[in-house]
């Protein structure tokens, strides 16, 4: 697993490819949230929301390099449209999605959204979900092993170190979609994450020991090169408080 000017309107550097608009690493974000918007009932103020049916981004921020890229798509959970996400293994390639900074101090996040996996990458990497960052460090995450399948936990401990936690044994399913919800309170040793997969929690803990003591973002997929795989994801609501 291995490691963009603002611009005031959406589309200006993007590219229409087969239907689906493709941006490039030097995109913005665009609004908090475009209509029609998602809900759910996790506390919290709305960072943003949207299913991407304005064809946009609706606040989140996208990053790709080399032959990574991030459209909008007509495969979708609800709706008309969807972001897909699409990394190889080439030299360079990255392509993620990431929130706009929180404000200072946040202490708790709560990220949902609908996944579609249909590109599992190389054997021992991963196909991120939601990755959460204190500053620069990536404190929590979940994601699909490419291995086995299995649903994994991954904090940042004080130390630096990481601690693994495996949340669903059996393999998850290629080319369909599911719905993943997680919350990450920072308070250092004594930090809570929740995390939800189809409407089943699968992890609860008001005692973790994570790096960090607030929150700066949340992403979807990773911010290393060449970690390979395809996704799809729709309806996504971050929210913090």
């Amino acid at each position: 697993m291995r490691k963009l000017k603002a611009l005031s309107m959406a589309g200006t550097l993007g590219l229409l490819v087969a239907g689906s608009l493709v941006f490039g690493s030097a995109q913005a974000a665009t609004a908090a949230t475009c209509s029609p918007a998602p809900t759910n009932s996790y506390p919290g103020s709305v960072v943003l929301a949207t299913g991407f049916e304005a064809g946009g981004w609706c606040g989140l921020i996208p990053k790709v390099s080399g032959t990574g890229t991030a459209t909008t798509s007509s495969l979708n959970h609800s709706g008309t449209r969807s972001a897909k996400l699409h990394v190889t293994t080439d030299s360079g390639s990255l392509a993620n999605l990431s929130s706009p900074a929180f404000a200072s101090g946040t202490k708790t996040s709560y990220a949902d959204g609908w996944f579609k996996i249909t590109v599992a990458g190389v054997s021992g990497n991963d196909v991120p979900y939601f990755r959460f960052f204190s500053g620069s460090t990536r404190v929590a995450d979940i994601y699909r092993y490419n291995s086995n399948g299995q649903l994994w936990l991954r904090v940042t401990a004080p130390n630096g170190t990481f601690v693994y936690t495996k949340l669903i044994a059996s393999s998850i399913s290629l080319s369909a979609w599911h719905h993943v919800s997680m919350r990450v309170t920072a308070n250092g040793s004594s930090s809570t994450i929740q995390v939800w997969f189809d409407g089943v929690q699968r992890y609860s803990s008001s005692s973790v020991s994570m790096l960090g003591s607030s929150l700066s973002k949340v992403q979807l997929g990773a911010e290393h090169n060449r970690q390979k795989g395809d996704e799809y994801i729709d309806d996504v609501i971050i929210k913090r408080s």
